[in-house]
């Protein structure tokens, strides 16, 4: 949230009074007059919707400082005390009129509904966490019984394919040994007819 005219113009005024309290322009007549300006203006400040308590404290202080280096000790509006706006910028709230516990029952009562608020957080996230966890087991399950039905039908696959690679290759030995015979047969006939025919051939 950005800072509001009021708070602007304070913070200009307070720069100018202490760099002319620094540059020894302490006697200058317009000194009491911004002095006064400043209170009115912290003044509006302070009854802003939502203020900065920890701005208003170093306002406040620097503002005593300007007034401690001039020598001005009066004011038109009452002393404020410190320790008031300091309980009030760490409780985070503004002062209320009444019991001065209620700002604090306020902040135990919000603290304690974050408290609540991420302990059920947290519970959702454990069990949506769970429910991931289990879906995850299903589906690793699953995977595992296809790579295991995959893993069988491999080895039923490879076991039929031995067993007709070894008919084949005993399919090929027998055709292989039938032809042998054969070739041997028509070698066997061939050198019978050879003989046949030279001992014809003599007797002419």
């Amino acid at each position: 949230m950005g800072l509001s005219r009021q708070e602007v113009n304070l913070r200009r005024l307070l720069a100018k009074c202490e760099l002319m309290c620094k540059s020894k322009q302490k006697d200058d007549d317009r000194m009491p007059k911004y002095v006064e300006s400043l209170e009115d203006m912290y003044q509006e400040v302070k009854k802003m919707s939502d203020p900065n308590y920890e701005f208003l404290l170093t306002y406040q202080r620097r503002i005593a400082a300007i007034k401690a280096d001039l020598g001005i000790t009066t004011s038109k509006y009452p002393p404020e005390n410190d320790t008031e706006l300091l309980r009030e910028s760490l409780l985070g709230v503004r002062h209320r009129k009444g019991p001065e516990t209620s700002d604090l029952d306020q902040v135990l009562n919000f603290h304690e509904n974050m408290q609540q608020k991420i302990t059920d957080d947290m519970l959702i996230l454990t069990k949506n966490l769970k429910e991931q966890s289990e879906l995850a087991n299903k589906i690793i399950k699953k995977d595992t019984e296809v790579v295991s039905r995959s893993a069988q039908l491999t080895d039923q696959n490879y076991s039929k394919l031995s067993a007709e690679s070894n008919k084949l290759a005993e399919h090929s030995k027998r055709a292989w040994k039938c032809w042998m015979w054969i070739m041997l047969l028509v070698v066997v006939v061939v050198f019978i007819n050879m003989v046949l025919f030279m001992k014809v051939m003599k007797k002419k």
